[in-house]
């Protein structure tokens, strides 16, 4: 088949062609996001109910729904966490569920006991979590004067919002911070008693005055009209002329009998930025858009904007597309530095000038094919698939190294050119697919890998292979053809070998030479030093992500007291105002979010800041004042201060605790768990613990009706509802709709503090006035701050960030729980990265044994492939050891590092132990005798045989990971621990290997032989 390829340029030339102008054309199609389209299972249904406890939430709304989602298909767990006004339920689905059928199923559920619910609660949200719900930009709009806020807040709404929405590119426009309009009624009650009017009798009158008929038509003939009602108030002047009927026949307007007026509707959540009260939209980009184009609409649709719109000012922030840039500037940087130093390095080996340039072109006409295939495919631009490209850049190059090097070899043995090429590119294919083989079949198991790092390996590994596949094309076709036409001189002229490369050839020889004659020393050196990585693994730091500069910061506050939302605000914008000179930006959601994409429980007393610093080191300074200024002012607050995360960073974090022990009651009863309190958990002094979310508690004020004075009294229990509501809440009247938007009319009081709404009167039947505080009873008390529950009911919880001895713990809680008359369970990432743990050693057996099936097929031998195979751990205390030395961690990174080490560290001992048994083979059709001497002279021969390639292809790919090593930013930090695993994995363990392979073989040939 070479031969055919070789025979026939010009088809082979314009196919190649046609493949690289396609692969332009399609790069531009393929689609740009910053991460994969991952299925996550995972679903949230969200429950808002104003003015609601906590503990009614949980028994009247999420405990009925928790129990109708148990029997959803491949559901593996379910949370619920209720507040004061929210409430949330956590789903988790089993890895690999049809999540869009979950979310129609969840769906029909919820709809099925809605009848069930109380009827002036909102349909609950039903969220399916997804990695394009993380938005690429945030757009904040703040008014140029605070009083034009109300006008700027219904732009938003009304045409921002909709402009934003029509972006190519956008598949959804969240927002937070707008206000609302209502016109309240503030009843003068002094005027109302002394005309014996009652509250419950004007809004009586305004119902009636603003009543709506619907449904009424009239027939006239063969005509047939519809009839509406031509008396309804259009706005609050109607309002305020409205005519009101008192009980002895006087009629008054409605303005002289209370304060009509608009007013700002009640807020129960802000938004700040930079200090100033505005609004924030969230931008999140469809699956199929290119993130870079849609930055730039939203960019010029944000300068129009400006033009159009002069009283509010416009600015993008956390713009996420800087992780994609910064992937994308790392391949570039790759290609360019680490390209130009692959070139060197060839000529550094290659005397001539052609072998190095027809070497290097199969790294860029790799990746222009690489990108039709990608479309093909239906894999996008990200951040994940293009560290696939970055790490196959140093391999692209690999396989061609190898069979231009074979086809030199032939050339000198007198071979003619079109021989040469067909022959030197057939001997080497086994070998050479084998190698791409083994670092797919190390990729191909992770692929079971469970949760997100399964689904994250999945598109890297896609991208690889697609590369290394294509190589593998370029290498066998192109390569042979391009050698036979560009370098036609002769043997003799054909300068392969460089003075340095004879040097080091030279070295090599007397190397081998020296350990052939301590054979049994070296090898149990090298023996003794494969276990060195693993020691130094369990003394390396376990981290997540590497540490890359961080100068945003996210702070969650929970003040630790029910405060009113004014008040939240005054204290966010005084912790503001003390660190508003070390920061660049700051943004803050106080209180309860709007956002349609909220996961969290929403709080009043609740706020959540966010900062960006000039540097680090500063930020590091804010993070410590603003712990300061709280520790100082509000010590009650609970506060968290983390990095603020990305959307990167943020698929890597996990809310959930380390180690968590819930108890529940024994019999399952929740009723007397709802009367433990935090004293049962103090009595089990567990050092160490925190309490979890629902064993706190919060002031509260309990109303008690005092039944046998509203009695005696004779006071109507409607009307005294009514006030209730009035002073505790508030009364909704009757909506006027103006201007395409609907004004709610609101009974107000201008009655504040507890006392004052204590001594409002309230009259009986009879006109007598009395004092409220005489019929009803008000106390604080404690109650529930949350309320937390799973698939087995409530529960309340402990835990720690550390567990030593995990089994003792539980075995020592379960029987504590017991003997007070309750069960322990346990929960936590402790429990979910064991089970990860468990995977990944199944998962590395698994690799272990495709790689010695693999090379079993090619050697035909079952013992073969072993010795190939002792090279891995070599390597692997190679890539330890540079970590170690470099202070790094072991990181998501480091374990990809890892990953592509194993598939690399043994393509030279492939190669080898193919050259030698090559050699075996000829050395016996000659009829010699396998002697100690031949022995040596073939591990030599095998030696200037593999050396050259080896080097090269060890060299290539590491020398194409050292910019990383040198530049800064978040896209080189996070490749940084990658790149110290590969480069030190592949010098060190070449190093050894090139000796070890040799003796290995030695001892191998000489067991067999005996």
């Amino acid at each position: 088949m070479i031969r055919y390829f070789v025979q026939r340029p010009i088809g082979v030339l314009v196919t190649f062609a046609a493949l690289i102008i396609s692969g332009i054309y399609l790069s531009t199609k393929v689609p740009v996001s910053l991460l994969p389209e991952i299925d996550v299972p995972q679903m949230v249904v969200r429950v808002d109910y104003p003015n609601t406890p906590a503990i009614n939430l949980e028994e009247n709304i999420l405990k009925p729904i928790r129990e109708s989602l148990f029997t959803l298909n491949d559901l593996k767990d379910v949370e619920s966490k209720a507040a004061n006004h929210t409430g949330l339920i956590l789903l988790k689905f089993k890895h690999g569920t049809k999540m869009d059928m979950a979310f129609i199923e969840a769906n029909e559920k919820i709809d099925r006991i809605t009848n069930q619910m109380p009827r002036d609660l909102q349909r609950p949200q039903v969220i399916q979590v997804n990695t394009s719900d993380i938005p690429v930009a945030r757009i904040q709009i703040t008014p140029v004067k605070q009083s034009d806020f109300n006008e700027i807040s219904m732009l938003t709404e009304k045409v921002l919002k909709k402009r934003v929405e029509q972006i190519p590119g956008v598949s959804l426009v969240d927002l937070n911070g707008s206000r609302d309009r209502i016109i309240s009624i503030t009843p003068n009650s002094f005027q109302l008693q002394s005309i014996g009017m009652t509250e419950e009798l004007l809004v009586a009158a305004i119902n009636a005055a603003n009543i709506e008929l619907g449904g009424l038509s009239l027939k006239d003939g063969q005509y047939r009209y519809f009839v509406g009602l031509g008396k309804k108030l259009r706005d609050i002047e109607d309002l305020s002329n409205l005519p009101i009927r008192t009980i002895n026949g006087s009629v008054f307007s409605l303005s002289k009998l209370a304060t009509i007026q608009y007013e700002d509707a009640k807020s129960s959540g802000y938004h700040l930025f930079n200090g100033k009260e505005g609004l924030v939209i969230t931008v999140h980009k469809q699956a199929e858009s290119r993130m870079n184009d849609l930055i730039s609409l939203l960019h010029q649709t944000l300068e129009n904007f400006k033009i159009e719109y002069p009283q509010a000012l416009f600015s993008i922030t956390q713009d996420q597309s800087f992780l994609l840039d910064a992937g994308i500037d790392n391949l570039k940087q790759d290609l360019f530095y680490g390209g130009i130093l692959t070139i060197l390095l060839l000529f550094l080996f290659l005397g001539n000038i052609a072998s190095p340039v027809l070497m290097s072109i199969s790294i860029p006409l790799s990746l222009i094919i690489t990108c039709s295939l990608f479309y093909a495919f239906d894999i996008s631009f990200n951040i994940i698939s293009l560290s696939g490209l970055a790490l196959g850049i140093g391999m692209l190059i690999d396989n061609s190294i190898v069979v231009m090097d074979n086809i030199t070899r032939k050339r000198r043995d007198g071979h003619s050119m079109l021989e040469s090429s067909v022959l030197g590119t057939n001997e080497v294919i086994t070998p050479v697919i084998s190698q791409v083989l083994t670092t797919v079949a190390v990729y191909a198991p992770l692929v079971l890998l469970s949760g997100m790092a399964g689904s994250l390996v999945t598109d890297q590994s896609i991208a690889l292979t697609i590369s290394l596949c294509v190589s593998l094309l370029i290498a066998f076709i192109l390569v042979p053809l391009l050698y036979n036409l560009f370098l036609k001189v002769s043997p003799e002229k054909l300068k392969e070998d460089t003075i340095f490369y004879r040097w080091v050839s030279q070295g090599y020889h007397k190397m081998i030479q020296h350990i052939l004659k301590r054979k049994l020393f070296y090898f149990l050196v090298t023996v003794l030093i494969m276990p060195i990585g693993f020691i130094i693994a369990n003394q390396l730091p376990v981290t997540n992500l590497p540490a890359i500069e961080k100068k945003e910061s996210l702070v969650k506050l929970d003040w630790g007291s029910s405060i009113d939302i004014d008040e939240n605000l005054h204290r966010v914008q005084d912790l503001y105002a003390s660190i508003k000179k070390l920061t660049t930006v700051f943004e803050a959601e106080v209180g309860i979010k709007q956002f349609l994409l909220q996961y969290d429980n929403n709080a009043i007393q609740k706020a959540e800041l966010y900062y960006q610093c000039e540097t680090e080191k500063v930020k590091m300074t804010c993070d410590s004042l603003v712990s300061s200024w709280i520790a100082h002012y509000f010590p009650e607050t609970e506060v968290v201060i983390l990095d603020a995360p990305n959307a990167f960073t943020q698929l890597f974090t996990d809310n959930d605790p380390y180690f968590e022990v819930r108890f529940r009651s024994g019999i399952g009863a929740e009723s007397s768990l709802m009367d433990m309190e935090s004293s049962f958990l103090d009595s089990l002094q567990l050092s160490g613990y925190t309490y979890g979310a629902g064993a706190l508690s919060e002031r509260s004020i309990e109303l008690t009706i005092l039944q046998d004075k509203l009695n005696l009294y004779g006071i109507d229990p409607n009307e005294l509802s009514v006030t209730l509501n009035r002073l505790f809440g508030h009364v909704t009247v009757s909506e006027i709709k103006e201007y395409g938007s609907v004004k709610p009319i609101l009974l107000n009081t201008s009655v504040q503090s507890v006392s004052e709404k204590s001594q409002t009167t309230i009259s009986n039947n009879y006109g007598v006035h009395y004092a409220l505080h005489t019929i009803i009873r008000l106390a604080y008390h404690e109650q529930p701050k949350y309320i937390t529950a799973d698939k087995y009911g409530r529960y309340l919880s402990m835990y720690t960030d550390s567990m030593l001895d995990a089994e003792t713990v539980q075995s020592q809680l379960k029987k504590t729980a017991i003997n007070i008359g309750y069960t322990a369970s346990f929960a936590g990432t402790y429990f979910s990265n064991q089970e990860q743990l468990e995977q990944l050693v199944w998962i590395f057996i698994l690799v272990i044994i495709l790689l010695y099936l693999i090379l079993a097929i090619q050697y035909e031998s079952l013992l073969e492939p072993i010795i190939v195979m002792l090279t891995i751990p070599i390597g692997i205390t190679g890539a330890m050891t540079v970590l170690w030395f470099t202070g790094s961690s072991l990181d998501v990174m480091a374990a990809v590092g890892f990953i592509v080490i194993l598939g690399l560290i043994v393509d030279d001992p492939i190669l080898k132990i193919e050259t030698l048994n090559r050699l075996d083979k000829k050395y016996a059709e000659q009829g010699l005798a396998r002697t100690d001497a031949l022995l040596e002279q073939m591990i030599h021969e095998a030696g200037d045989h593999c050396l050259k390639p080896l080097l090269m292809v060890s060299l290539t790919t590491s020398i194409a990971m050292v910019p990383v090593l040198f530049s800064n930013g978040i896209g080189n930090d996070l490749q940084k621990p990658l790149a110290y695993v590969i480069i030190g994995g592949l010098t060190i363990g070449t190093f050894f290997t090139t000796w070890f392979i040799p003796l290995a073989y030695w001892y191998f040939k000489k067991w067999t032989r005996s």
